[in-house]
């Protein structure tokens, strides 16, 4: 009896599970990956198909998965480490939290049964899904001139239509150009101010900075925007004190040039 029982367990892990296509390793990590970017920051409509394609890549054992050709037990083990991603999708620290978070992010320990590349693949989804660097400029300028529209209508009351007609643009378009192509958001882009770091043992400053002030944002207050104060906590996102005077200026003459059109 005993004989035959293991004769049978044997044979049945050689077995082919199904036949059917089973979510892959791959699929899962970029499933999370994408929710999580996307929690953070509008995304691209095919950033989970980039990061699927990056990761297969990488991982020849998620096309495996995906023709439905595992063995049983290969099945239930890739089920387990699946259902385990599944389960910390609402945890995004490893994708989108600080840079500490980031560099201790590793994938659930249910998933060490898909082979000595399942970090890799974890890391390549965390690559292929992070902000690049001309998306993080283009943020963090809109994000402040979101909010100086919003400081100046808090501080100004409703303004006419005709304000802003007159101006030649909203406050976030007016805005977007004082700190635009010229100043900051253009240099940040030309100079890869917040370029993704190729290793994530590596900071960049400015980048971490950019990305730490615009999740701590809401410490910003509109006496102090509207003055001209960048917060201690955005201090980092620029390269000197000289271009984030100069970044605070332009969202300065913004103001100014509203308050002088409602005079």
């Amino acid at each position: 009896m005993f004989t035959a029982l293991l004769s049978l367990m044997f044979t049945t892990g050689c077995e082919i599970a199904s036949g059917e296509p089973q979510v892959s390793y791959c699929d899962a990590v970029c499933d999370w990956a994408t929710q999580c970017a996307q929690n953070e920051r509008p995304i691209d409509a095919d950033l989970d198909t980039q990061c699927k394609a990056d990761t297969n890549a990488v991982d020849p054992s998620c096309a495996i998965a995906s023709a439905g050709e595992l063995s049983l037990t290969q099945s239930t083990l890739l089920t387990s480490c699946t259902d385990a991603i599944t389960t910390a999708q609402n945890n995004c620290d490893s994708f989108t939290g600080s840079i500490d978070d980031i560099k201790m992010g590793t994938p659930p320990t249910e998933c060490i049964t898909q082979g000595d590349g399942v970090q890799e693949t974890y890391d390549e989804a965390r690559r292929s899904t992070a902000e690049t660097n001309d998306q993080l400029c283009d943020r963090f300028t809109l994000t402040f001139c979101e909010q100086v529209d919003s400081c100046l209508v808090s501080q100004l009351g409703d303004i006419p239509d005709t304000v802003w007609e007159d101006l030649g643009g909203t406050a976030v378009e007016l805005c977007q150009t004082s700190v635009g192509v010229d100043t900051f958001s253009g240099s940040c882009s030309n100079d890869s101010l917040y370029i993704l770091e190729s290793d994530f043992t590596e900071v960049n400053v400015a980048r971490q900075g950019a990305r730490e002030c615009l999740r701590d944002f809401s410490s910003l207050t509109c006496d102090g925007l509207l003055s001209g104060q960048v917060p201690a906590e955005c201090a980092a996102s620029f390269t000197s004190t000289k271009q984030a005077l100069a970044f605070a200026e332009g969202l300065v003459s913004v103001a100014d040039l509203v308050e002088g059109a409602l005079q």
